[in-house]
């Protein structure tokens, strides 16, 4: 068994590959955000992120990072519990790769657990990979640029042109600083679609002992 596998590793699996592929594929489908690559690495990139700022160790900052990566090839089967789905394939697939379990099991406990809005999230990482899942809003997942067909979810994300998380250990804060076009979409139309979301954001630093904090065109709302 291997205990040194990386992200890198874990992006040029055929299976991972083709289930991202998959997965978008069915989102595009029905005009859905984009859910393929560039959401997996931002969600790998900002879980890792958020652990390594915060000094956790190394070896659980990588973990975070492929948590992040898998997190959402669930939706290659269907959006209706696609964590838990992600979860099975997840644990398939690392098997074969000869991942430890002891790795394993924290890796697919993340994956299982990133839409559970109304528990605590139950590890560092599970909390870090559901910070860069629920932060990534931005322009550029939004498929179709058509205002008059868009709805209001599609114009939150259209409107927004910089989402960054920034942590800060000693302050132990995780702020999500949102720059967003009024003239597409007023900022009440954002609290209306992602408040739950929010919500889960502040869950999940709670876990990392942090506060969760909010600025929009840098006024802070939360």
């Amino acid at each position: 068994m291997s205990d040194t596998i990386t992200l890198d590793e874990i992006k040029k699996n055929p299976f991972i590959v083709s289930y991202l592929k998959t997965a978008d594929s069915n989102f595009a489908a029905i005009g859905y955000k984009e859910h393929g690559m560039r959401h997996a690495q931002f969600t790998a990139t900002v879980a890792g992120n958020v652990l390594k700022h915060l000094d956790y160790p190394e070896r659980e900052v990588e973990l975070a990072r492929i948590a992040g990566y898998l997190h959402d090839i669930g939706n290659s089967i269907a959006q209706n519990d696609h964590a838990q789905n992600g979860a099975v394939l997840t644990l398939d697939i690392l098997e074969k790769m000869k991942m430890p379990y002891r790795e394993i099991f924290q890796i697919i406990e993340a994956i299982g657990s990133h839409e559970d809005k109304n528990a605590d999230a139950p590890s560092a990482i599970a909390a870090a990979v559901i910070l860069g899942d629920k932060t990534d809003v931005h322009h550029t997942r939004v498929r179709s640029v058509d205002l008059s067909t868009m709805d209001m979810h599609g114009r939150v994300n259209y409107a927004c042109e910089r989402a960054f998380l920034r942590v800060d250990k000693n302050a132990r804060t995780i702020a999500l600083e949102l720059t967003i076009d009024n003239k597409t979409c007023p900022v009440m139309d954002y609290f209306e679609i992602f408040m739950q979301r929010l919500k889960f954001c502040r869950q999940a630093s709670k876990t990392l002992k942090c506060e969760f904090v909010l600025f929009i065109n840098k006024d802070k709302f939360l």
